[in-house]
Parts: C-alpha cells; structure tokens; sequence
C-alpha cells in the first residue's frame, strides 16, 4: 500500500512539474528576442517592451485572484485553466500580424502565472508531510531551471526557426502538461459557502496594474515624468481604499489576517527583496558580458556567448539539491531561506571585486544559481505551510505576487543606479557597474534578516504516514 502511495505521489509530482515548466519556459523565452520582434513588427523599443508590460501585469494582477478562484472552486481545474490560457495566449501571439494582437496573446499568457502557487498548494493537497520538502524542492527547481533554459535557448532556436516558434513551443509543452494533470489529480473539493470578492479582485488588480505600470516606466521615462507618477499617485489611494474593503468584506479576496501572521508577513517581506536582488543576475550580468572592452568593463560578447555565461546559473540549482534537501530535512525551510540569501548576496560582493575575465564571472554566476535555489525553494514552502488549508492559493499567489514586484523594482532601480556614471565611451562605467552589484547585495542582505525574523519554531511538517 505504501508503494503504491508513493509512486502515485511521484507521479502527481511529476506532473506538476511539467505544468510548472510550461510556465517558467514562457516567461523568459521571449526576452531575447525583443529585438528581432522589433525588426519584424516595425515598432519601436518601447513598443516591444510592451510584449514583456503586458505580461507582467496580466500575471501580476490575475495570481491573486485566480489563486483564490483556485481555494474555492478547486486547484486542479484553476490549474487547467492556466495551463489552457497558455496555450491559447501563445497560439494568438504566434499568429498575430501586428503588435496590438501580439501584445493581446502575451496578456492572455499572463493568467499563467498562476501556475507556479497552484502547483505548490497542490502539493500540500496531495502528498504525505513527510515528501512536501522534497516536492517543494523540485518545482522550485524546475522553475529556476526553466526560466534559465528560456533565456539560453532563445538564440539557438531564433537561429533555425522562425521567431513565432518561441510562442509555439509554449503551447505545445502547456498543452501535453494539462493531460498528466487532468488524469492524476482529482477535482478538488469546493468551499461552498464562500463567495469570491469581485469588488476586491477589481480594486486589487487596478492598484497594482497601475503601479506596475508605473514602476516598468521609470526605467524609461524617468519618476517625475506624468506617465509614471500619474500611475503611481492613483495606485496609492486604491490601495488604502482595497486594503478598507478587505477588512469589512464578508468574504475577503485576500484574508489580512493571514497575511499579518509573523511567518508570512516576514517571508513575503523577504520574498519582494529576493526578487530584487535575483533579478540582477538576469538584468546586469548580462549587460556588462555584452558591454565592449574598450569601455574599461566587459567583454563585447555575442548575445550566444551571454546565454552560456549565464548557464552556470542553472547548473548552480542543480548542484545545490543535495545540500538544499538536507539542510531542509535537518534545519527547516527557514534556515534554507537564510543561507540562500547569504550565498547570493556573496556571489554580488565577488563579482563587484572580480570581473575582469568570463571565468571570474561564470563563478560568481554559479553561486547566485544555488544561491536563488536555495531561497526560492522556501518562501513558497513556508507560506503554504504556514497557512489555513483553505487560503493556500492566494496566500502563495500574493507571496508569487512579491516577487514579481521586487524584481520590477530591482530592474528599475538596478538600470538608473546603471546611468548615473557613464564612461566617455558612452557605456555604464565600471564604478556604476559595482555600485548596482552593492544594491543587489543590500537588498539580499535584508532578506536575510526577513528570514531571521520567522518565528522559531517555524510550522513543521508532519511526518510521513506508513
């Protein structure tokens, strides 16, 4: 019996998995090709950039909601819905022959991000206490995994296929990823007396679209011009206005009560500055490899000798698993969080002091990879741990939500920090390359002290049942 528990256990795991792949591959696949959309639509930078806005507020906004949609109504048939927007958004971005409809299939992508906190509300739904950890592990691999395998592909694939296969594949693995999840799980049970907030899922997604949008046009237009503050400025008070809504509402999107208990409250802390901090590896690293030597800093690389300087990045979360199941067995999720933060702030300090030749880099590269691992591997674990059974969609929703908010500000910040010294070759200057890397490092450093501040013991995972 208890084989059979396992190996059905693997099996679940697995197939989430591959629906976690599906997601994590889309989300960095079409970073790279931004310039060739460009050529090929006939737009500018800023029309481009929309294909990743566009994206990243239809995930941010749509986690939240479809994550409670998922609470109430059942997690295996949310999860199928996502996986299905994947594949529809991708065949309408495949297709599109204009910006406008192109942008329209990146958006309808977006209600994929719900995949990734579903498939770990999952796993607390259907696998014994005693596998979660490992579980956890896995999908969190599979996430670093494929958002890395997203970004180094790119270039191969633009190379002997058309552009509109970066769209096609996604909907091809989305679609093989529903199958596995439609046999194995079963439908979830329903809360039947909760109602979803639409007014709350309304106020929350137009207060945080609203400053997304304003934080991914700093980085272009600078945080006086209208088209930032005006965004920022009406974000401020729809969210005091949600935040007034939530507490009277009778059944609340998001319960205010959970997300103050001390774990989630300081891991959602934490989270937001773990995405600020990851996303200089994905943003700066790339940048000062590419930059021309004659400028005093980089290597003038092609964009193909970028991906594989950032492939240690993945081999770094591959090579930390070992160490990450047992530091999660022996000490807890929290001491998984700690340490991984120190490791990728490390990995900052010594690529600030060692950067003159690729070797130096792929080595601060790879330790960032196990550093990131590590870290993202529990702050999904702890708050669906931490959490009432029936809040752990949205609560892993909001912590996901986090992150994809730190990073936007991590990029925004990162790339004014970028141009406030710029060398006579007209290219960010090796001190302004060094400052970024000691934000990135800060930044780490109080997720570190966010980790520090979970509260011992932290919610233990109860043994596996013979």
């Amino acid at each position: 019996m208890t084989a059979g528990v396992d190996l059905r256990g693997r099996a679940v795991l697995g197939a989430l998995c591959l629906a976690t792949a599906a997601y994590s591959v889309l989300q960095s696949l079409v970073v790279p090709a931004l310039g060739v959309f460009q050529r090929e639509l006939g737009t500018t930078p800023s029309g481009a950039a929309w294909l990743l806005t566009a994206f990243l507020l239809s995930a941010s906004v749509s986690t939240p909601v479809l994550g409670r949609l998922a609470d109430l109504h059942g997690k295996r048939q949310v999860l199928l819905g996502a996986l299905a927007a994947i594949s529809v958004g991708s065949v309408i971005s495949a297709t599109a022959d204009g910006l406008g409809v192109m942008v329209a299939g990146r958006a309808v992508q977006g209600l994929g991000g719900a995949v990734f906190p579903i498939c770990f509300a999952l796993v607390r739904d259907h696998l014994p206490g005693g596998e979660r950890p490992r579980a956890f592990v896995a999908i969190s691999t599979v996430m670093s995994l494929g958002g890395a395998a997203g970004t180094i592909a790119a270039g191969p694939l633009l190379a002997v296929l058309s552009s509109r296969w970066l769209f096609g594949l996604p909907a091809v693995v989305s679609a093989l990823a529903a199958l596995p999840v439609a046999v194995l799980l079963p439908r979830g049970p329903r809360q039947g007396r909760a109602r979803v907030d639409w007014p709350g899922a309304v106020l929350l997604a137009t207060w945080l679209g609203l400053l997304l949008l304003a934080i991914s046009f700093a980085g272009r237009y600078g945080w006086t011009d209208p088209r930032v503050a005006g965004p920022g400025l009406a974000a401020l008070p729809l969210a005091a206005l949600w935040l007034a809504q939530q507490r009277h509402a009778r059944h609340p999107l998001v319960d205010l009560r959970t997300l103050a208990m001390p774990t989630v409250r300081a891991t959602n802390a934490a989270t937001l500055l773990l995405g600020f901090g990851m996303f200089g590896s994905w943003m700066l690293v790339p940048l000062l490899v590419a930059q021309p030597a004659a400028s005093g800093i980089g290597f003038g690389a092609s964009p193909t000798l970028v991906g594989l300087v950032m492939l240690p990045t993945a081999l770094g979360t591959v090579l930390v698993l070992p160490a990450q199941r047992r530091l999660v067995r022996r000490y807890g999720l929290r001491a998984a969080l700690t340490v991984g933060a120190a490791t990728a702030g490390s990995a900052y300090l010594m690529l600030a002091v060692w950067h003159g030749a690729l070797p130096q880099v792929c080595a601060a590269v790879l330790v960032m990879g196990a550093g990131v691992g590590l870290a993202f591997a529990a702050v999904g674990a702890l708050v669906v741990e931490a959490v009432p059974r029936e809040q752990t969609g949205v609560s892993a929703g909001v912590n996901n939500v986090m992150r994809t908010v730190g990073g936007s500000l991590g990029a925004t910040l990162g790339g004014a920090v970028l141009t406030w010294s710029i060398s006579a070759s007209g290219y960010p200057s090796a001190g302004s390359y060094r400052a970024a890397l000691a934000l990135y490092a800060l930044a780490l450093a109080g997720a570190l002290v966010c980790g520090l501040r979970i509260p011992r013991p932290e919610p233990r995972l109860a043994p596996a049942t013979p």
